[in-house]
This record gives C-alpha cells, sequence and structure tokens, in this order.
C-alpha cells in the first residue's frame, strides 16, 4: 500500500503521545494533498462527519522479532497480553487504527489541508486511508473489554516555571503530561522526564502523586 498522505502532529517521538485517541482534544493534526481533480471530489460532504478513522502505519517499529505476547505500557510490573488482545504497535502488520475529530477542511491554493483533533499519532506517520466514523454501527454501547475498560486517570500538574505560551499549548503540554506518560515499569521512580512537543522541550517530574513542569524551552 502506498500512503495518501503522512500526518503532521506536535508529537516528534514516541514518549508523550497519548495512548489512545480522543485522549488530549488539544492534540492536533494536519494533512495536505494536491489540489487536483481527485482530491476535490474525494474530500465532497467530509464536513458531514464529526469524526473520521485514520488507517495508518506504525512507521516507528522495527517490521521484524515479534512476539504473541506483549507488554502494554499502561501495565504497572511485568503483566503481558496477547498481542491481538491489545493495540501495541509492535505486531506482525504494522497498521493502527484511529479514531479523530474532524476540525476543518482548507482548499488553498495549491494545496488541500485537513485538520483534526484528538489525535495519537507521531509526526510523520503514513496514513493510508480516511473514513467517516458511523454512530449507528461504530459505537456499540454494551461492548465490554476488560482489561481497558477503565480510562486512564489524569494527574495533578502544576507549574514550576513561566515560559511564554499561548493558551493552546499551555492546554496540550498540561493534558499530556497529566495523562502520565512514563511507561509501566517506571511508575515507581521519582526521575526527571524531557518530552517534545510542538516545537518546545518540556522538563517534568513526578512528585506528591502528580507532575510538576520545571522547564520549558523551544526546541
Amino acid at each position: 500500500m502506498t500512503p495518501i498522505t503522512h500526518i503532521e502532529t506536535p508529537f516528534n517521538e514516541k514518549f508523550g503521545v497519548p495512548r489512545q485517541p480522543l485522549l488530549v482534544m488539544e492534540a492536533w493534526g494536519k494533512m495536505r494533498f494536491p489540489k487536483n481533480d481527485f482530491y476535490v471530489e474525494a474530500f465532497r460532504e467530509i464536513e458531514a462527519s464529526t469524526h473520521l478513522w485514520l488507517i495508518f502505519e506504525f512507521h516507528q517499529i522495527p517490521n521484524f522479532g515479534f512476539n504473541g505476547l506483549v507488554r502494554p505500557p499502561r501495565f504497572e510490573g511485568k503483566k503481558k497480553l496477547g498481542v491481538y488482545a491489545t493495540r501495541s504497535p509492535h505486531r506482525p502488520n504494522r497498521i493502527g487504527l484511529s479514531v479523530v475529530r474532524f476540525d476543518r477542511l482548507e482548499i488553498l491554493a495549491n494545496e488541500i489541508v485537513l485538520w483534526v483533533k484528538g489525535v495519537d499519532l507521531v509526526n510523520g506517520t503514513p496514513v493510508f486511508d480516511i473514513k467517516p466514523y458511523v454512530p449507528y454501527t461504530d459505537r456499540i454501547l454494551d461492548a465490554v473489554s476488560e482489561n481497558f475498560d477503565e480510562a486512564p486517570k489524569n494527574l495533578n500538574v502544576t507549574w514550576k516555571c513561566h515560559p511564554e505560551l499561548s493558551r493552546e499549548e499551555r492546554e496540550l503540554f498540561e493534558k499530556v503530561v497529566a495523562l502520565d506518560p512514563r511507561p509501566g515499569h517506571d511508575k515507581d521512580l521519582q526521575g526527571e522526564y524531557g518530552v517534545s512537543l510542538a516545537g518546545w522541550n518540556i522538563r517534568f517530574r513526578f512528585i506528591d502523586e502528580g507532575f510538576e513542569i520545571f522547564e520549558v524551552t523551544k526546541a
């Protein structure tokens, strides 16, 4: 398969990317397409859907050496699950599926730009297809997944520095850190962490059941 585009997002590295879509609505996605007859027609009435499915590739994962058991990052300790019982990117075919919120479609002079919100994708991720989210069939009210029924908790975030940020940047940084990007085996550590977001380097540490952001510098 050939990607139709590569999505631009605030996440330049895997660390810090939300582990599911729609957890951080401030996490924007931007997809560019050539302005030709196909794409002008292909996006007709896409604004009729509030949400879209993106089919993409986990392009930063090596395409070899997979195991049947994986350790999802949200689980502490050494708990493992079968790869097909998880959404782990470490799978025989590196295909991912993510639902995002449609934001807007821009028809510019030389290109078409599709904006979405709530992404959980690394910047530069190849996108193979876009499909509308269909509520009457995609939303299953009695669905259960016992290992993943509880939504992640948002921890408290405080600021120990005062960088000049826009409101959108500040909210993005807070919500990404609040979701606790640390892997499960690091949950008991009190060390410092760093993440690159939207052109900034953010340094934070775990203190008293929450996080404090103590340094923000331009990347």
